[in-house]
């Protein structure tokens, strides 16, 4: 999921804009933005993680280095780990991937596999919407 995520995000992107990939964790979060502040070029206005913890780590090394979340970088998580959402700092914006029905399809998968029912292989997609939080400025009014 990692790979099609990024190949979406260059697609959509369309712009080159860089894809750093790494462990799945707050600590990358914070090492991606190390590397971004190091090379010393043009310092990105958004940035969009491939999930919750990522983008949670990249808010709170933003905020070290000064830079204001919003003001100066918005932030984009993907899977509305709610939990880890609600607590970034500010809440975070991010990819509700409907995890639950997810894990419906999953399950019901497994049983049809388990009595023996033949199972079309490929790829399944479920729809996706985007929570607005605070991170990216939708929480409150743009001026």
């Amino acid at each position: 999921s990692a790979v099609e995520r990024a190949e979406a995000f260059r697609t959509v992107a369309g712009n080159g804009a860089p894809v750093l990939h790494g462990v799945w964790s707050e600590a990358w979060g914070h090492e991606a933005i190390d590397r971004i502040w190091k090379e010393g070029g043009e310092r990105p206005d958004g940035i969009f993680c491939g999930n919750d913890q990522i983008a949670r780590g990249v808010a709170d090394a933003l905020r070290e280095r000064g830079a204001r979340v919003p003001g100066d970088v918005s932030v984009i998580g993907f899977d509305n780990w709610e939990i880890m959402a609600a607590q970034t700092r500010p809440p975070l914006t991010t990819i509700d991937t409907n995890l639950k029905e997810l894990g419906r399809e999953a399950g019901l998968m497994v049983l049809a596999l388990a009595e023996g029912r033949a199972i079309e292989p490929g790829l399944r997609r479920l729809p996706c919407k985007l929570v607005i939080r605070d991170s990216c400025g939708g929480g409150r009014q743009q001026n």
